[in-house]
């Protein structure tokens, strides 16, 4: 989502906190939506948007009709599918306003963003702006194992308990508490966040998870709404499998 509001693409902890945070701002995101309809957004202060670099050249800002847009074309084939979610889902192409920005306030984390990510791809998919949104990135960590680099992540979120993005111009905090969800992958970790975006509410769901060598993350997001966990448990399903199967290739 953009928030997905959104899970920068300088480390996986960001990526995924991008998604965390919602991939980015694209103009038909649930938050710029939801910034449409509160013209008194106002009341949550503009910050500059942090720039970012992302470790591969992005896709075009659009793509075919059901097919992922991602920043890395080598692990876009670890990605899941459309056919991997309930019907009504279509396919929200990425631009460069969609990957992973800088997430503040939380030490670790910010620690974690500086160099430890050598691959990433994303895509986000959704059934209307102000419906559900399921966003996905997978990093292919450098310099330390995607075991590693999840503990590390989940253990700093667990201890800060909220983060700051930029969303859409807008300052926003993202407050985090575990989510009870069975485990995806090699390992995994949730959690359930909100936040607010002006006048509308946001809640999202996040699994962090470790598949093998790779990291994967997944957020469901509902603007002015509730997160589904049954969605995102079976969304995590797939990337988990998805993840798999590319490192067998």
């Amino acid at each position: 989502m953009r928030i997905r509001t959104l899970l920068g693409a300088a480390a996986a902890a960001t990526a995924a906190l991008t998604v965390l945070a919602g991939c980015g701002g694209s103009a038909g995101s649930p938050a710029a939506k939801s910034e449409a309809a509160a013209t008194t957004s106002a009341t949550a202060p503009a910050t500059p948007t942090s720039p970012t670099a992302p470790a591969t050249p992005t896709a075009g800002t659009s793509a075919p009709s059901g097919a992922p847009s991602t920043s890395s074309s080598r692990l876009a084939p670890a990605l899941i599918q459309l056919s991997d979610l309930p019907d009504g889902f279509r396919a929200e192409p990425l631009t460069q306003r969609n990957l992973p920005s800088l997430i503040k306030g939380c030490a670790g984390l910010e620690v974690l963003q500086q160099a430890n990510i050598g691959d990433q791809a994303q895509a986000e998919w959704t059934k209307g702006a102000l419906d559900d949104y399921v966003d996905e990135a997978i990093i292919a960590p450098q310099g330390e194992s995607a075991a590693s680099l999840v503990q590390k992540a989940a253990a700093a979120l667990d201890s800060c308990g909220s983060v700051k993005v930029t969303e859409e111009g807008l300052s926003v905090t993202l407050h985090a508490t575990p989510l009870n969800l069975p485990q995806v992958g090699t390992a995994s970790h949730a959690w359930h966040t909100s936040a607010k975006f002006g006048i509308a509410s946001m809640e999202m769901n996040v699994v962090l998870m470790q598949q093998d060598g790779l990291v994967v993350l997944i957020a469901q997001t509902r603007v002015d709404g509730h997160t589904n966990d049954p969605l995102t448990l079976s969304a995590s399903q797939a990337a988990a499998k998805r993840a798999a199967a590319f490192q067998k290739h």
